[in-house]
């Protein structure tokens, strides 16, 4: 039996980079548990870790080759995080079926005021009303 070298180099290394990658994405995630845990934030950890990676991106600490071997993958699986949510939703439909009118308020209603403010004041800063 004859081993190929360069196709187990290959292999080896394509696995030390998702390892890499891998371990980034836990110690950001590690790490924002940590510090929610340490400072009792109500700001979910994944949110903060994933607000951390950002701006270490940004900041070119990390680089981005450094993560694609393993968030490449979870990207092609991404409908399957939604899954969860949507059971929930499904199993309080009683619930939003009796509250559907405020929710349809509050979907639409809020982003409108939102930007219409948002104009207003943008108009009201740069004197053109």
């Amino acid at each position: 039996m004859t081993i190929n070298t360069a196709a187990l180099g290959k292999h080896a290394k394509t696995a030390l980079q998702l390892l890499r990658s891998w371990a980034i994405l836990s110690a950001f995630l590690v790490v924002a548990h940590l510090v929610n845990d340490h400072l009792a934030l109500t700001f979910p950890a994944p949110l903060s870790a994933m607000l951390a990676l950002f701006l270490t991106l940004q900041l070119g600490l990390i680089k981005l080759h450094w993560l694609l071997p393993g968030t490449q993958p979870l990207l092609n699986f991404m409908p399957l995080f939604f899954v969860p949510a949507a059971a929930k939703v499904v199993e309080h439909s009683p619930l939003i079926s009796e509250h559907w009118l405020v929710l349809l308020l509050c979907l639409f209603l809020v982003p409108a005021l939102g930007l219409i403010s948002i104009g207003f004041l943008m108009q009201r800063l740069r004197g053109t009303s």
